[in-house]
């Protein structure tokens, strides 16, 4: 299949005639014309002089910037009320994340995304940071019915958004709404090339189309829409982008493995930490494991234990024991506190550490508060949710190679 971008140029340009197409090619078609969008303006009539003059026909999909939508609603916020407005918009947290001083909450929204900032934008919105709609596939829906009323064609309508994907780096357009679009396409039950049985293929067509019409559209070109033209089967169907979502129990990744494990342990959201979202080094990681394990469930009063990382001395780096600091360690305190922290120990340093890597070095001590089979079962309590957390934190990288290890309470170790 021939892909061709067109801008309405005369074909001797070299570029495809946007009134005709040839059997087998694709065309992305600019929407140009559309002036700044304010509240409550009229997105039906303001785009149809533009869909005309591109002889919108009938298969033709209408790919349009939800952003453009959320300046017709007026879903716009004060600076200042940005995080509010994002946390308002959250169905659930899916994780938080720190750049520099700024924590971003990747959440899902009403709609299903999971998107960062809960799509809250303030890129191309020099009146304050836009909201994404409640019901995108109801905007489409409504828009749909207005154009094909005033055009007497049959088109199919994507609302699109910039977004990250999992596992992949940059962003790319997704379709957070759809009307008259088979925005999936069930494979299954068909061949590929060679005959094999498909049996697990569903295409997803409306991202897609949405990808391919940013290729005319993008952050910087001021042409908040494309029609794209010729792609087989594309309105034979009318399927919402609610069902590109996979949530509930479709959702393969409810929470990252960090998150996963934090919420095993027994953490709340108020309590959950912050990981940056640029790699981290091993002490910051094993300290805020040591951080969360203290943490009591919320029916636990407390351990009655506390833990100190007492790093390989630097010396041991030529028997290639090097630890990760030079201080004398951290202690963690296992008690009835509400927010993760740790307290320093008699050291200056801020490293903690226990891990499962193969470079470096180190041991946690856990003792109990007393010597009571109370006090010792707090203590191995504490020795296993610390090494759960730390087995957490290295799923991402390697920790050092450290033991944690429960001793007297009078610093002898416990020979049993």
């Amino acid at each position: 299949m021939n892909i061709e971008k067109s801008s309405q140029v005369p074909p001797a340009s070299g570029l495809a005639d946007p009134s005709s197409t040839r059997p087998g090619t694709v065309q992305v078609l600019p929407v140009t014309g559309i002036p700044e969008i304010r509240h409550g303006d009229d997105l039906a009539a303001i785009l149809a002089p533009s869909l005309r003059a591109l002889e919108v026909r009938d298969r033709d999909v209408l790919c349009i910037s939800t952003k453009i939508v959320s300046k017709s609603l007026g879903l716009r916020v004060d600076p200042a009320e940005r995080d509010a407005a994002i946390e308002a918009a959250a169905v659930r947290t899916v994780a938080r994340r720190r750049h520099t001083r700024v924590v971003t909450s990747v959440v899902q929204i009403p709609s299903g995304p999971v998107m960062a900032a809960a799509g809250v934008d303030s890129s191309n919105a020099p009146d304050g940071p836009l909201l994404l709609p409640e019901d995108p596939d109801g905007c489409a829906l409504d828009l749909r019915d207005r154009l094909v009323t005033m055009l007497g064609v049959r088109l199919g309508v994507l609302l699109t958004d910039t977004s990250s994907r999992i596992w992949r780096v940059g962003v790319g357009d997704i379709a957070l709404g759809a009307a008259g679009v088979a925005s999936l396409q069930d494979l299954r039950g068909g061949t590929d090339a060679d005959g094999r049985a498909l049996t697990v293929t569903v295409r997803n067509l409306a991202d897609e189309l949405a990808a391919a019409s940013d290729l005319v559209k993008g952050k910087a070109g001021g042409v908040p829409a494309a029609i794209v033209r010729g792609v087989p089967g594309a309105t034979t169907d009318d399927v919402p982008a609610r069902a590109l979502s996979r949530t509930g129990e479709d959702d393969w990744f409810r929470r990252p493995s960090l998150e996963s494990v934090w919420v095993a342990l027994g953490l709340t959201a108020a309590q959950e930490p912050v990981a940056r979202m640029s790699p981290e080094p091993a002490a910051e990681r094993i300290e805020r494991a040591l951080a969360v394990a203290a943490l009591p469930r919320k029916d636990e009063t407390g351990r009655d234990a506390t833990a100190r990382w007492v790093p390989a001395a630097p010396e041991d780096a030529s028997h290639g024991r090097a630890g990760i600091a030079s201080n004398p360690g951290t202690s963690t305190t296992a008690g009835t506190g509400t927010g993760v922290g740790t307290s320093t120990g008699t050291g200056t340093g801020t490293g903690t550490g226990t891990g499962t890597g193969t470079s470096g070095s180190g041991r946690i001590l856990v003792t109990p508060a007393g010597t009571g089979p109370d006090a010792w079962i707090a203590a191995g309590t504490l020795a296993e949710r610390i090494r759960t957390a730390l087995g957490a934190e290295a799923l991402g990288a390697p920790l050092p190679l450290l033991t944690v290890e429960i001793v007297r309470p009078d610093g002898q170790e416990d020979s049993r």
